[in-house]
C-alpha cells in the first residue's frame, strides 16, 4: 500500500522535533547543520512527490535587535498562505546580554521594510509568492496576543525552534508574522526562518 507523501513529510518533521527535544543542538553552527540536513531531506520529498510545496529560508545575518523594527517578517500573498517550520536565532554579543524576541501574527501593512528574495532549497522551485525580509517598522496590530517569546543570552546563546506537527505558524491572505525584540538590549544576532508556501 503506497504511503501518502504528506505523511512522510509529517513524520520527517516529527522526527526532527523529537530529536531536538531529546538531544538539543550544542551551538549555533550545529543547529544550522542539523537544520540544513533535515530540510534537504524534506525538500527531496517535496521535489519527488509534492512539487507545489517548495521550502525556502528567510535569513538576516549580523544585525542588531530592535524594539521598533522586525528582525524577520513573513507576509502571505493576498490570496495565499505559508507556514513557518523552524526558527533559529544565534547571539553574537561580545558581553552577557539577555534578550527577548516575540513572535506575533499581525494584520499590519509593511513600513520601511527591506525585502529579500528567499533562498530556495531546490533550484527548480518557483519564486516565493509572498513578501519576506526584515526591518518592518509598522505598529504591531496583533491578531491575538504574542504567539510565543524567546528569551536567551546573546553572548553565544541561541534558540532553535522546530515546529512539532500541528504547531506550525500559518500566515494567510496578506497576514504578517513578525519577530521583534521586546526588550531594550539590542544585541547583534543572526536569524534564519524556514518556511513553505502551500
Amino acid at each position: 500500500m503506497p504511503i501518502c507523501p504528506d505523511r512522510i513529510k509529517l513524520e520527517l518533521r516529527r522526527r526532527e522535533y523529537f530529536r531536538e527535544i531529546l538531544s538539543p543542538s550544542r551551538c549555533y553552527n550545529e543547529a544550522k547543520e542539523r537544520s540544513s540536513k533535515h530540510w534537504t531531506n524534506y525538500e527531496q520529498v517535496n521535489r519527488d512527490f509534492c512539487p507545489d510545496d517548495p521550502v525556502y529560508s528567510n535569513v538576516k545575518a549580523g544585525t542588531a535587535l530592535s524594539s521598533v523594527a522586525d528582525l524577520l517578517f513573513f507576509k502571505a500573498p493576498a490570496a495565499g498562505q505559508g507556514r513557518i517550520l523552524e526558527l533559529i536565532i544565534g547571539g553574537e554579543a561580545t558581553v552577557s546580554a539577555v534578550n527577548r524576541v516575540s513572535i506575533s501574527q499581525n494584520v499590519a501593512t509593511l513600513v520601511a521594510n527591506t525585502n529579500i528574495t528567499p533562498e530556495k532549497f531546490h533550484s527548480r522551485s518557483p519564486a516565493a509568492a509572498g513578501t519576506y525580509g526584515f526591518g518592518n517598522t509598522s505598529s504591531l496590530i496583533l491578531l491575538g496576543s504574542y504567539m510565543f517569546q524567546f528569551a536567551f543570552n546573546a553572548f553565544g546563546g541561541f534558540i532553535r525552534w522546530v515546529a512539532a506537527p500541528g504547531e506550525e505558524i500559518y500566515y494567510v491572505n496578506g497576514e504578517v508574522v513578525s519577530l521583534r525584540e521586546i526588550t531594550t538590549t539590542h544585541s547583534v544576532v543572526s536569524a534564519t526562518g524556514i518556511f513553505e508556501e502551500i
